[in-house]
């Protein structure tokens, strides 16, 4: 596998991990809060772009606006939900005849649900650690997440653990991580391949 340094939108840095195989889909990948470090090189979301070309797809990573090279004010999350819009709009308009997916991770899986709950649309999601709690612990607004989406959980996650997000999604389907927290240490290649098993499931079913 290799990559490619890519510019989404003219403003977000991004990087295409690129299959060794004759590519099957494309899959987005959003990385977690910023104000937290979170960037495109978190070691999750690193791990996810490995798993995922290891599948058989074109993994696209960026920054969301204000991270690393991108352009833009941070918004909290006000309008960071459009570059989840403008990374899928680049993977349609760079590859129209592949399938798109996204994974995404904490902040990122938000912006997600906030850019669906817009309107958006892609082939196949798997989210890993959406939380039910901001980094203060107080209740998360967590934008709608439609039936049957696949989210990866960890049991002992501290903003939002398997058990409760079962209860709280009750029409999620929720994979669950177990002994580990929200930062998944020791267990991040197993998330890896949760995400990419789902991705390749769902991505492929249209697949010729």
């Amino acid at each position: 596998m290799r990559e490619e340094a890519v510019r989404v939108a003219d403003r977000l840095e991004g990087t295409l991990r690129i299959p060794d195989t004759a590519p099957l889909g494309i899959v987005v990948v959003a990385h977690p809060l910023p104000t937290h470090g979170g960037t495109m090189r978190n070691p999750l979301v690193a791990s996810l772009a490995r798993a995922i070309a290891a599948r058989g797809f074109y993994a696209l990573r960026f920054n969301f606006r204000s991270v690393g090279e991108s352009a833009g004010e941070w918004t909290g999350g006000a309008e960071e939900w459009r570059d989840i819009g403008d990374a899928v709009a680049h993977a349609r308009t760079t590859f129209p005849e592949l399938r798109v997916g996204i994974t995404a991770y904490s902040f990122g899986a938000l912006m997600t649900l906030r850019w669906l709950a817009n309107g958006g649309h892609v082939d196949g999601i798997a989210l890993v650690g959406v939380p039910l709690r901001t980094p203060k612990f107080a209740a998360q607004d967590v934008p709608p997440v439609p039936d049957g989406t696949f989210i990866v959980a960890a049991e002992n996650d501290q903003f939002g653990a398997a058990e409760e997000l079962r209860r709280a999604l009750p029409r999620a389907r929720i994979a669950e991580v177990k002994g580990v927290d929200h930062f998944f240490v020791g267990k991040r290649d197993e998330v890896g391949q949760l995400v990419a098993d789902e991705l390749a499931r769902t991505l492929a079913s249209s697949v010729p």
